[in-house]
């Protein structure tokens, strides 16, 4: 999307009214020793609180009781869990006449406590602070790139980026000595050690919880992530000495650089042991750079995957009894950073072939609302007071593509992924066509209600009024529609065991449509897109659809299918030259080079067939084929195994 303006907000220097109180530390998942720290205005005694007095310190006069429920008991929600009953018990004691206000907890008096004075913050904190960018690099960084999958708040970030520079920049932009990085980064563990409040309406109090002199490791981490993405975005011809950060470092040792500070502020946040939406998106980014340097195939990547839907459903970000329309901030913000963790889930279980980690049969998270980042940061109308700016079914009455918006389209994309994947993933087909064409009904007319703005349309290319982002983003959410219908026929033709017309029509225009970009540059100028990655999530499934169907006697000679021999040729011989132009150093470049090749092998084989079948049919019979191909390479390649796309 377009940054639109933005205007750095009036920030507080001074901490927080309300005092912070740690949760009890969870055992650390790094190689940093845990610390256990009090809250800044406690210096002497510990301050580990009970669940009820967190719910009394941070319930506020905008508070929705349900949504404080859910805060006070972190981490256990739903039927099963063990305290619903108590809860439920609680609030009919504190209903009945007489009944005390809420019970204080007192502190354990012998806990260790360490003192701001005496703390040392770790070896690791004073490294990623010594690290941060210089103030011009840092917001070139932050400038390079336009995220159209952002799952948080750009102008949020924004703000952020200012604060840290109004906050620390005596220290950042002096020598960066020890003693002053020290005290830096005791005030951001002190800070980090707090819980932050999740039920803001007013966007300026939610900002100030983490800005200023409130900021906190998870804040530093997300920088990190917004500039580890600006080191995507950069050419890579044109990568070396593009800004002073970077010390002329190459691409693949500057991305591995920044990974592992972005690890280390993550790590840094969970020895604290406080969980909440800022370190879930900072896991929500650094698992997709973890994507982006070794691939979605990787161990890592999964296990990162793994500890972010892990939060995601701690936090419980899956469930809310929110109102539909509620626009407040954290409401707004929840739903944003599910909406990109369940499509990246998604995402991962189609490329891989692995089972998703989530499931919408246990989803009660509402889509975010069509709203621009500028009126989500502006103090929303009084409670009860309806938004006028969006229709009925959430989206935006302006007839623009807003940030939120393609990601709004794709939760809702993902959903119908979502139940494809239930079917694709059983152990049997059977009584699977009734469902299937319900399904392929229900994504035609979700996508028909889309805006007319979200949709491709074949002049594009040429439309002066769209800018290059407007048009990457319409033909994505296109190629995510059509990659459902696409699924949808595949699992249909294999109940037929035959290939339908359909499918290898959806499939030409898939390919069509993912080789845009490759070919377009101008259109990922900016953008956070892999393009290599479209090809292979989009373009080479599609290819292993044409690749079996012009093996096939009957498509192959007389275009049973209703398209030509040649243009399928032609399409495939297309995504041959461009998984032929991937670079070595891409994250996927494997599995790429496998798909090249069994294309490649494929078409010398119609096109040039071995002299014993020269002038025959070939005999194949429905998904099978007699073209030889090391079956290695196959099941090694990973991409959409399970759908068995490319299997002999």
């Amino acid at each position: 999307m377009r940054d639109p303006s933005m205007q750095q907000p009036s920030l507080g220097d001074g901490m927080d009214a309300h005092k912070p109180y740690p949760l009890s530390p969870t055992p650390p998942r790094s190689r940093e020793q845990t610390y256990n720290l009090p809250s800044p205005d406690q210096p002497s005694r510990a301050s580990v609180a009970s669940p009820k007095i967190i719910h009394q310190e941070h319930a506020s006069k905008d508070a929705r009781p349900s949504e404080s429920v859910r805060y006070e008991a972190l981490g256990y929600m739903g039927a099963t869990s063990f305290s619903t009953d108590l809860e439920e018990a609680q609030r009919r004691l504190m209903s009945m006449p007489g009944a005390e206000g809420h019970a204080s907890s007192v502190p354990t008096p012998d806990a260790p406590s360490l003192s701001p004075q005496d703390f040392n913050p770790p070896a690791a904190a004073i490294n990623v602070l010594r690290n941060i960018p210089d103030r011009a690099s840092s917001y070139y960084l932050f400038e390079t790139y336009r995220n159209i999958h952002d799952a948080w708040c750009r102008l949020a970030a924004r703000w952020l980026l200012h604060s840290l520079w109004d906050t620390f920049g005596d220290i950042l932009d002096g020598d960066r000595s020890d003693k002053s990085l020290s005290a830096m980064a005791k005030r951001l563990c002190l800070n980090t050690a707090s819980v932050p409040r999740e039920d803001h309406t007013d966007p300026k109090e939610w900002f100030k919880e983490f800005s200023g002199k409130n900021m906190r490791w998870e804040c530093i981490g997300i920088l990190f992530a917004y500039w580890s993405s600006g080191l995507l975005s950069l050419p890579r011809e044109t990568f070396k000495g593009s800004c002073k950060a970077l010390n002329d470092m190459d691409r693949r040792t500057a991305l591995e650089f920044y990974k592992e500070l972005v690890a280390d502020c993550a790590n840094l946040c969970w020895n604290a042991g406080t969980g909440n939406t800022l370190l879930c998106f900072l896991l929500f980014k650094r698992s997709l750079l973890q994507s982006n340097i070794s691939g979605d195939g990787d161990l890592r990547h999964f296990r990162l995957h793994g500890d972010l839907i892990a939060l995601t459903t701690y936090l419980g970000l899956h469930t809310s009894t929110a109102a539909f329309g509620d626009r407040s901030i954290c409401v707004q913000i929840r739903r944003r950073l599910f909406a990109g963790v369940f499509n990246i889930d998604k995402l991962i279980a189609i490329f891989t072939g692995r089972p998703p980690l989530l499931s919408r049969r246990f989803i009660s998270q509402s889509e975010p609302l069509d709203i621009c980042d500028e009126e989500l940061l502006q103090v929303p109308p009084r409670q009860g007071m309806p938004y006028t700016e969006i229709d009925s079914e959430g989206w935006s009455l302006g007839n623009k593509i807003l940030p939120v918006s393609p990601l709004r389209a794709r939760l809702m994309m993902a959903y119908t992924r979502d139940s494809i994947l239930e079917i694709a993933l059983r152990n049997t087909l059977i009584a699977c066509e009734d469902p299937l064409l319900e399904l392929k009904q229900q994504a035609t007319k979700m996508y028909d209600g889309f805006p007319f703005v979200l949709k491709h349309a074949a002049d594009d290319l040429q439309n002066s009024a769209l800018d290059h982002v407007q048009v990457y983003t319409r033909l994505h959410i296109t190629l995510e529609h059509l990659h459902n219908v696409f699924f949808i026929e595949r699992l249909l033709s294999k109940l037929k065991e035959e290939v339908t017309a359909e499918l290898v029509k959806i499939s030409l225009e898939i390919i069509e449509l993912s080789l845009i970009p490759f070919t377009n540059r101008q259109l990922t100028t900016g953008v956070m897109c892999d393009i290599d990655w479209l090809l292979m999530a989009y373009g080479a499934p599609a290819g292993g659809v044409l690749c079996m169907e012009l093996l096939r006697p009957a498509a192959a000679s007389s275009g049973a299918s209703g398209v030509k021999k040649s243009t399928m040729i032609q399409s495939l011989s297309m995504l041959v030259g461009c998984l032929n132009a991937v670079p070595p150093d891409a994250p996927n470049y494997g599995v790429s080079a496998t798909l090249k090749r069994i294309i490649e092998q494929v078409l010398d084989r119609v096109l040039d067939p071995p002299a014993e079948t020269t002038g025959q049919e070939f005999s194949v019979q429905g998904w099978e084929t007699d073209f030889l191909v090391d079956a290695a390479d196959l099941f090694n390649s990973d991409l959409l195994d399970t759908f068995d796309w490319f299997r002999p």
